[in-house]
């Protein structure tokens, strides 16, 4: 009986594993990786132009080139090509760097953080990291017109750069085979990273919507300026 609930819970987490994967945010990830390569490709392609091109004008106004420099091209197009295609990408930003940054590039910046994480956590979190993603995405652009001196902007930078990567490197450091034991009659660490994670989700929700309401509030008032100004209290256009 044990073998068969060990079973099924294995096929549990296949199963949410491969949903997992089929996630919009993974689909999009993945276009951005692959976006990122066809440019490499393209400046390694240009690159190789240039070493071709260079090459041609040395030989034709400075020196001629000889069986040495035509041996030397050779060389240095694969060495320049592959070296621009293999080129790293950005490292992920560290939550330090996030503490430091401007407000408008936070998002974007835990954003990329938390996808990185993204393999080592259950399949469930995997799921809420997706989601708290989609709100960092769309909650860019509020957070970037903000006075980083406001206090949302100091619980949102707060939130990010250090209460969802204490969470997330908490659960990292236990062993992988205790991660789903329930201890002292609590939840297990994979139920608490979840609790966790939707806890930060409910808040980004929170802070979005707060923030929208003060825009609806300006735009509300601007709108009846507007009306005041250029109406009057009768209505009619002055």
């Amino acid at each position: 009986m044990s073998n068969s609930r060990a079973t099924m819970d294995r096929a549990e987490e296949i199963l949410e594993r491969v949903r997992a994967r089929t996630s919009p945010r993974q689909i999009k990830a993945h276009r951005r990786r692959v976006v990122g390569f066809f440019r490499r490709l393209k400046y390694a392609f240009f690159a190789v132009l240039g070493v071709m091109l260079a090459g041609g004008l040395i030989g034709s106004f400075v020196t001629p080139l000889g069986v040495g420099g035509f041996f030397l091209m050779l060389v240095a197009m694969p060495i320049v090509f592959f070296g621009i295609l293999g080129w790293p990408q950005a490292p992920e930003p560290t939550p330090e760097q996030m503490a430091k940054s401007d407000l408008p590039l936070l998002p974007s910046q835990t954003e990329r953080w938390l996808e990185g994480q993204r393999p080592a956590l259950p399949a469930p979190a995997q799921r809420l990291a997706d989601e708290i993603g989609i709100k960092l995405e769309a909650i860019g652009p509020q957070f970037a017109q903000l006075d980083p001196r406001e206090p949302a902007a100091y619980e949102f930078r707060k939130l990010m750069a250090e209460e969802l990567p204490e969470l997330v490197e908490n659960y990292k450091r236990v062993p992988e085979a205790m991660r789903r034991e329930a201890r002292n009659g609590g939840s297990s660490p994979d139920k608490q990273l979840v609790e966790g994670l939707r806890v930060v989700d409910e808040e980004l929700l929170r802070m979005s919507e707060q923030l929208a309401s003060g825009d609806l509030n300006k735009l509300a008032t601007q709108g009846r300026y507007l009306e005041l100004k250029y109406r009057g209290e009768d209505g009619e256009t002055r």
